[in-house]
């Protein structure tokens, strides 16, 4: 594989909303103690505040006036510890890579404005707790998720923020991490809000053995962090606006200050002033967003909140675009719910072509029976191509290739991080930011493209592909999959030399496509 050109300006939205869209400086400290009150006054609201400023107000001449050992956005961010979000690159590096739809807007277009905010509940008040991360992933992305697919009333469904944050607190009560929250939600699910009620008094009431049971009903199908790729520094835009496209929310960290708290009483957007626009004594917030708007501000995201109606406009408030990337830590992605009104056994679905790089036409391909595809034409070594598949129902990919020697590797997931599920459906392109290249050893290579239901231990089956006998590449890869192959399936070419096949879901879940091109000097 080659890496494709890089485009050092390139970003996935159109940034003229004022407000965001140079990255602010991150100065070391200063601002004063006079400038820290009222952000403290702000979110604390008064209660506990008194403990509170003894302990700030200590610790600031204690280290030197905001001078020497410490600054006061050291100060500012130790107590907004007691916000209830914490941000650990390292928790959020352990999160999966969603794998976003190619960036095209004639094959993936997406609307101009989404909101989920029929689906949401009234805006509830974390109160004095810490558990902004689980009032959004439970309270917010779990009601707003399962409120979009049944339809139902979302404050008769709405999730209890105590059951989630009771699993996931950190020591003494301290706020959580997003990633544990996903964890957990994919673990013990969730429950009502009406039978497991909150208290933001009390984290230390564990969720029952037969809570738990409950909340398994309700676990999510899985999760994804939204990043541009592995990078954990980025967030992506584009992949926040498929999953809303989707009726699912997403759970995000943002770093808040002063002007995200009492300025925001009864205002509809956020725009960051003060020592916010520079991010110095800043602390991290929760929060859940439910819809987007390209036209609005210049584009923006509808963001939910846990500060009551309010803040905000009845809870809510909108982030351009810009300042949602410089401000924004996490953001991770639910796996969309099939709607009720689903089938369960929903057939696969699939078109898959060899996109050339530079004429970005398919090459096309005959089938050369069953399962098995070839290029009609020699393909020159030097050519660089992706592979394209668009699914029409939510389903694990997986793209294996042969090597010079006969032996098997494994092309996509990229890495064990990547995601295989691909719930958001649409056109992706395989590899994302590489290419294939024909090289100039041998006169054919092969590459295998297998669709399942369900998720597939990828690194045991290309193992067994290298491993199992077989006259061809193509022999080995049927071999090694004949006891979870759908063997209904039947193949067509499309008019522009793609592959197409829908199969019927049965006992087995697996599809294969395995194609062959012939390769010229």
């Amino acid at each position: 594989m080659t890496d494709d050109p890089k485009d050092s300006n390139q970003q996935d939205f159109n940034d003229d909303s004022g407000g965001g869209g140079n990255r602010p400086n991150f100065p070391g400290g200063g601002g004063g103690l006079g400038a820290l009150l009222p952000l403290l006054l702000g979110l604390f609201k008064g209660k506990g505040i008194l403990v509170l400023l003894v302990l700030v107000v200590g610790g600031y001449f204690l280290m030197g006036k905001g001078g020497g050992g410490c600054n006061l956005a050291e100060v500012a961010q130790s107590v907004f510890s007691q916000s209830g979000y914490s941000f650990n690159p390292a928790e959020f590096n352990k999160a999966s890579v969603y794998e976003g739809l190619e960036d095209d807007n004639n094959k993936n277009p997406l609307p101009e404005a989404v909101s989920l905010l029929r689906f949401a509940p009234d805006r509830g008040d974390q109160g004095q707790q810490g558990s902004c991360v689980a009032w959004s992933c439970a309270y917010g992305a779990q009601t707003v998720l399962t409120a979009a697919a049944t339809k139902q009333d979302p404050n008769q469904i709405r999730f209890s923020p105590s059951y989630l944050y009771n699993q996931i607190k950190l020591d003494g009560c301290q706020g959580s991490y997003l990633q544990r929250a996903m964890e957990a939600m994919s673990t013990n699910g969730g429950v009502p809000l009406s039978e497991y009620a909150y208290s933001d008094q009390d984290c230390d009431r564990e969720p029952s053995s037969a809570d738990k049971q409950k909340g398994k009903q309700n676990v999510i199908h899985g999760f994804s962090r939204l990043t541009s790729g592995d990078n954990i520094n980025k967030i992506s835009v584009r992949a926040i606006k498929e999953h809303l496209a989707k009726d699912a929310p997403v759970a995000i960290g943002m770093m808040v200050g002063q002007s995200f708290m009492q300025d925001m009483m009864g205002r509809e957007l956020w725009q960051p002033s003060g020592m916010d626009a520079s991010q110095v004594g800043m602390g991290g917030h929760a929060m859940c967003v439910i819809g987007y708007d390209d036209r609005k501000y210049g584009g923006a995201f509808q963001i939910m909140n846990s500060w009551g109606p309010q803040w905000g406009k009845n809870g809510v408030a909108w982030v351009r675009y810009g300042d949602f990337q410089n401000y924004v830590k996490e953001a991770y992605g639910i796996d969309p719910l099939p709607k009720r009104t689903e089938v369960a056994n929903v057939p696969l679905e699939c078109s898959i072509g060899l996109v050339s790089n530079d004429t970005k036409q398919y090459i096309r391909l005959r089938n050369a029976g069953s399962n098995n595809f070839q290029t009609i034409e020699p393909i020159k070594a030097g050519t660089r191509f992706k592979v394209e598949i668009k699914n029409e129902t939510e389903c694990y990919i997986y793209i294996f290739g042969s090597e010079t020697d006969g032996s098997s590797y494994v092309l996509f997931p990229y890495t064990p991080k990547h995601y295989p599920y691909c719930g958001i459906t649409g056109y992706r392109l395989f590899p994302k930011d590489q290419s294939l290249t024909a090289d100039s050893i041998g006169t054919r290579d092969y590459i295998a493209i297998v669709v399942s239901k369900e998720a597939l231990d990828y690194d045991q089956l290309n193992r067994t592909i290298s491993s199992t006998p077989g006259a061809s590449y193509a022999d080995k890869v049927n071999q090694a999959l004949r006891s979870m192959t759908i063997r209904s399936a039947r193949f067509n070419n499309t008019s522009d030399g793609a592959i197409y096949f829908k199969v019927n879901a049965n006992d087995n879940k697996a599809v294969a496509s395995i194609v062959a091109f012939d390769k010229v000097p």
